[in-house]
């Protein structure tokens, strides 16, 4: 199993010609789509932030910061922004560090390219839990944003805090971060609720329950692929409960696949077809797709390989299929 991605990247010197090089070799799972000499700098932005694809700067911060400035909106849906000077020396995320994960894709491309991640947020830097990190990685939707900062100034000062989960099947693999208890009776200050609680004073974190398994033939667009989706649920529906889309590892690089998945603020999970077959159920199997990419089904069996329930079987149009499940919650971790 492989979380893939898509980034978009600039660069503005030979110098920064050569990271973009060391970077296409040693981030592991990233595609990169390059602003081209046709597009403005201006337009390659708007797209980034309009598809909700992560930007990397090869160049100065100032002119990374000018360009996103007018794109900025919201920091649940703002995309993440990382800025890499042209020696390669230093990487710093400026947008969107935790809920859009920036800064854990900082770290990772300084160890691509032996740099130095350089990381400002309070909680990062005084080593304490980020709860919006946490939903972002493990596909919660956060209810009410300003109640984050009532976490995080709790964990920095040293201060417990409370959790009630209020889901069937929620269970973590791991220990409780320090400073996170249970409530056991005591005023909650975040709460797993699948359900809306808007009077609420806690965090409310709400699990996104749906994955879909897809495929596609080669080079199938983006837009048909949205369509395909938009035709069982809205894009509201879609990015408010959408954890994952799944697929074979052959369409690890599928570009209309990772704009798809980048478009919905969801993750593109890729499979070997060994891991697949090795899923249980009772799938729809086709010996043609067998003999072409080594698995009898793609989209039922992938939509269930993270862990979940079938709940509508594989629908094939165009060179498309799908299938839906709700995913497992019994395998949440506390920290990465």
């Amino acid at each position: 199993m492989v979380e893939n991605f898509l980034i978009n990247i600039v660069f503005f010197t030979n110098n920064g010609k050569q990271i973009y090089k060391s970077l296409k070799t040693g981030l592991k799972n990233a595609i990169f789509d390059l602003k081209d000499d046709t597009t403005s700098l201006k337009a390659f932005t708007k797209g980034s932030f309009e598809g909700h694809i992560p930007l990397i700067f090869i160049g100065a911060t100032g002119i990374a910061v000018r360009t996103i400035a007018p794109f900025i909106e919201d920091k649940l849906s703002d995309i993440p922004v990382i800025v890499i000077d042209e020696k390669g020396i230093n990487v710093i995320p400026v947008l969107s560090g935790h809920y859009g994960m920036g800064n854990d894709l900082a770290k990772r491309i300084a160890e691509a390219i032996n740099a130095n991640a350089i990381i400002t947020t309070a909680t990062d830097i005084e080593q304490v839990f980020a709860i919006d990190s946490f939903a972002a990685r493990n596909g919660f939707r956060i209810q009410d944003k300003s109640k984050i900062k009532n976490v995080s100034m709790k964990l920095l000062a040293k201060k417990e805090v409370y959790v009630d989960n209020l889901i069937e099947g929620l269970s973590f693999l791991d220990d409780k971060p320090a400073g996170i208890k249970k409530s056991n009776g005591k005023k909650a200050d975040i709460i797993f609720s699948n359900d809306r609680l808007d009077d609420s004073e806690a965090l409310v974190l709400t699990p996104k329950m749906l994955v879909v398994g897809m495929g596609c033939k080669r080079g199938k667009g983006f837009e048909d692929l949205l369509g395909f989706l938009l035709e069982d649920y809205s894009l509201e529906e879609l990015r408010n409960n959408l954890y994952a889309i799944c697929s074979i590892d052959k369409k690890a690089d599928e570009i209309g696949l990772l704009r798809l998945a980048a478009y919905l603020h969801t993750k593109l999970i890729t499979f070997t077809a060994e891991e697949l077959e090795a899923t249980e159920g009772d799938f729809q199997e086709s010996a043609f797709v067998k003999e072409k990419v080594g698995c009898g089904n793609v989209s039922e069996r992938a939509a269930v390989s993270i862990g979940g329930r079938l709940i509508l079987k594989k629908e094939a149009r165009d060179g498309m299929t799908k299938a839906y499940a709700t995913r497992d919650l019994r395998s949440i971790k506390w920290q990465d």
